[in-house]
């Protein structure tokens, strides 16, 4: 070994590891008391020794409170003697080094307290001049607990790695710089690209198997306000952090393209701050093909029922109106005839009388259901005189055949188009005849009236309501049936009574721009 110190001379008058300086220097004090200060108080453990033999002088109350040991049993002992080495082999090792080239920096230890625990420590050592000698300044750290965590995170991140590999959805995951830091083999099989030319890149590169070229996904959304951005998504939905779309890519499998679902979400550390986002993939190409396969059969069912109903309202009106002015007309002179034959018949043919009367109430009977029939299956008065008396003559009949209160608001100029206004009176013939069979109602209101480019049509009764199960339910063909013609039109209708007495129907369907001026 080199030179050596005894044991207390590294720090005389109180002011160890200090060259004594003249009482007269004020700066002398104040130089030891900064010392002193930073000795003391360092959470790091610090200790003075002597080189030569080993010797402790002067430790902080860091390394007195992680030793165990009380100071003055630290003091003049060896770390030998305290057994403090884990290893002997590791404080010669480190002696050489320090003697080769004055300074260990860094190096991790197994030092043992008192109580003999081994303890991880990174260990730095200087040796110093102190002008009669030298003196080895030590700064340890204990880090045991830090690469127990280390340990622990590592264990946590192979593990999310492997969940990440094995998921079934294409995923990848970049941290806050946009660096791509997993890439499983799903997302590998999906773009073609494998974990060795994605890793570690970043700029937008995880775009181009996409789009064929660098823009942000639905990850870079993640905590960005901009809304423009979801503009380039079929469908763009946030949950929270959350973000889920849909959207096709035409890079995907040589150029083909594809319509993909995705979901993205920030990576947070335990005190919530964004270190990161995850976004998982799912190619839903053949769901998207036969969902609008069906969409267009429901389209082409919908414009063929339309159709059908077209072409039943026409026949209904021509069967109605042969009714009404062909058999009516019939019904009208054969009535007129009976009654000239009655007043012919001389007074005494009471037997021929009798089959005249007869005859004439069989024709006025006849003569009622006609009208009834040619009613219901076109009124003569929607064509004639328009949506508006159809409407008050069916309230009107209505308020007859029940006897319930009825009210009526309307607005006598709208004139709708012909189909909008079939539209509106089978839905209102459909509604009046559900309360009439099952609403159990004593009053009702129906209201038609013009709201900002649509007329509204509202029904509302005070009955026993509808339950959802009843809306819902595949029976409830009258109900199905006023949708679709609201639909058709470009209309909606809306029911409303699972939570309140009665029952509300309105129905909103647009006015051509010209409808309504006169």
């Amino acid at each position: 070994m080199k030179d050596s110190l005894k044991t207390g001379d590294a720090f005389p008058s109180g002011h160890r590891g200090q060259k004594p300086q003249p009482e007269s220097d004020p700066r002398a004090a104040v130089t030891v008391d900064l010392y002193r200060l930073f000795f003391d108080f360092s959470s790091d453990l610090m200790a003075v020794t002597d080189p030569g033999t080993g010797r402790i002088l002067d430790i902080n109350q860091a390394f007195v409170g992680w030793s165990s040991y009380t100071r003055d049993e630290l003091l003049g002992k060896t770390t030998v003697e305290l057994g403090m080495w884990g290893r002997n082999e590791d404080r010669n090792t480190m002696l050489e080094e320090l003697y080769d080239k004055k300074l260990v920096d860094g190096i991790e230890l197994n030092c043992t307290r008192r109580n003999g625990e081994v303890r991880k420590v990174l260990f730095s050592a200087k040796l110093a001049d102190a002008g009669n000698g030298k003196l080895l300044i030590a700064i340890g750290r204990d880090i045991t607990e830090r690469l127990r965590m280390e340990r622990v995170l590592r264990a946590s991140q192979r593990r999310l790695s492997d969940i990440i590999e094995f998921l079934p959805d294409a995923t990848f995951v970049i941290d806050r710089e946009g660096t791509v830091i997993a890439w499983n083999r799903a997302i590998e099989e999906m773009t073609g690209v494998g974990k060795k030319d994605m890793i570690g890149k970043s700029n937008h590169v995880y775009a181009i198997p996409f789009y064929g070229r660098r823009r942000n996904l639905l990850i870079d959304l993640v905590g960005d306000s901009d809304e423009s951005s979801e503009s380039k998504y079929i469908y763009v939905k946030k949950n929270g952090d959350t973000i889920f779309a849909e959207a096709f890519t035409g890079a995907l499998y040589g150029g083909k393209g594809a319509c993909l679902w995705g979901t993205a979400t920030p990576l947070l550390d335990d005190r919530g701050n964004r270190v990161g986002a995850i976004e998982s993939i799912r190619d839903i190409t053949d769901y998207a093909v036969a969902e609008e396969k069906l969409r267009s059969s429901y389209e082409e069912m919908r414009r063929l029922s339309a159709h059908i109903e077209e072409v039943r309202e026409n026949e209904r009106a021509a069967i109605a109106r042969e009714l009404h002015d062909v058999l009516g007309q019939i019904l009208a002179v054969i009535n007129m005839d009976l009654r000239w034959l009655n007043k012919k018949i001389p007074a005494h043919e009471k037997e021929l009388l009798g089959k005249v009367a007869s005859a004439l109430t069989l024709v006025k009977q006849a003569t009622g259901t006609v009208q009834r029939v040619s009613s219901g299956l076109r009124p003569v008065v929607l064509d004639d005189f328009g949506l508006a008396a159809a409407v008050d003559h069916a309230v009107t009949q209505f308020c007859d055949q029940t006897g319930m209160k009825t009210t009526l608001r309307m607005d006598q100029t709208i004139d709708p188009d012909k189909n909008t206004s079939i539209a509106l009176y089978r839905i209102l013939q459909e509604a009046l005849t559900n309360v009439m069979r099952h609403a159990n109602a004593t009053t009702l209101e129906v209201s038609l009236l013009r709201t900002e480019g649509a007329v509204q049509l509202m029904v509302r009764d005070n009955g026993r309501g509808i339950s959802d199960k009843e809306m819902l339910s595949n029976g409830s063909l009258g109900i199905l049936g006023m949708r679709e013609r609201a639909a058709f039109i470009g209309g909606r209708l809306e029911i409303s009574g699972a939570n309140a007495p009665g029952t509300q129907i309105t129905v909103d369907l647009p006015l051509k721009k010209t409808e309504g001026k006169k």
